[in-house]
């Protein structure tokens, strides 16, 4: 079997370099010698030097392809045009910030060549904080598992191993969709493994997920229960519609202290008409917020294909 490493990049000028080399050692092993290896680098319009240090990389036996997106648009839209340039059958994810290490690339490559379909890590001693990155991870996972058909520990884990005819099924990709592939290929019956890898503390750059990743995970497993997405105005509408519904909450636990700790009647207030607006506002946003979603689907009849306006660059080592 032959493999294409896609990884998405955004801000990462510190670790690209280092990552690289860590990942040309884990590849310089006996096992992987009757197979090939090409890495693609998606630079995810990165406000640093990213894509410098990456153009930089020298070429070696495993080609390299670096590309960069005009702006930053997304996770799930940097892996999309990685696939859209590999040329292996097989696909293997990881994350830029070396918090994944590359040397657990061959013992997920091993259970996945034992008839998988997507082998998926578990990173079960995670090093991040733990109520900015460890909670809402715990929490979203235990959403996806009651909602999905998926019983994955860590569906967040960026490093992955997959059949590319699973990556085409899986078309439901949007600024944070990724997080529920393993989740989507269970609901179409694919053969999933999991397999627990090593988790590093994150020493440069800075994550950008926190408890609003709950939120979208949220609004994800919503719209799986329609058609499914690709773009981030879900989230948007999502973000007002919970927020509404807390607010909502918050005035109605707001009538019950006047009602029973302070003594005093809330029916002259204007509190039970607003509870009852804000609830329904809440509703609102999240329906419009799917009907968006659904109108934005249906007039992307090529979703599956990079978009060359976000593709600003392109350094092809496979022609040199």
């Amino acid at each position: 079997m032959n493999y294409t490493i896609i990884i998405p990049l955004f801000n990462e000028e510190l670790n690209v370099i280092k990552l690289h080399e860590e990942l040309l050692k884990a590849l310089d092993d006996d096992y992987f010698k009757n197979k090939k290896f090409e890495i693609i680098y998606v630079d995810d319009g990165s406000k640093d030097n990213t894509f410098e240090k990456i153009s930089s990389i020298v070429q070696t036996n495993i080609p390299v392809v670096k590309v960069k997106h005009r702006k930053n648009v997304a996770q799930s839209v940097a892996i999309q045009t990685g696939s859209n340039f590999s040329n292996y059958e097989n696909l293997i994810f990881m994350d830029g910030d070396l918090q994944n290490d590359p040397k657990d690339i061959v013992k997920l490559i091993k259970v996945f060549e034992d008839g998988s379909d997507l082998t998926i890590g578990w990173r079960k001693s995670r090093q991040d904080p733990f109520f900015s990155k460890t909670l809402p991870s715990l929490i979203a996972n235990f959403i996806v598992r009651v909602f999905t058909n998926s019983k994955i520990h860590d569906h967040g884990c960026a490093l992955k191993i997959l059949k590319k005819k699973v990556f085409v099924s899986v078309t439901e990709f949007g600024a944070d969709f990724h997080r529920l592939f393993a989740a989507r290929a269970a609901d179409l019956g694919f053969k999933i493994t999991e397999i627990e890898v090593s988790h590093r503390k994150r020493i440069f750059g800075k994550s950008n997920y926190g408890f609003s990743r709950v939120i979208k995970v949220l609004m994800d497993i919503i719209y799986l229960g329609f058609l499914k997405n690709k773009s981030k105005s879900l989230y948007y509408f999502g973000i007002l519609g919970f927020s509404s519904f807390i607010l909502s909450f918050l005035t109605f636990a707001i009538m019950l202290y006047f009602k029973f700790a302070a003594n005093q009647s809330f029916i002259l207030t204007p509190l039970p008409t607003l509870v009852v607006f804000l609830l329904m506002a809440g509703l609102n946003f999240i329906l419009i917020g799917v009907v968006v979603q659904v109108f934005i689907n249906s007039s992307n009849k090529n979703d599956k294909q990079a978009d060359d306006e976000i593709i600003e660059k392109i350094i092809d080592g496979r022609s040199q």
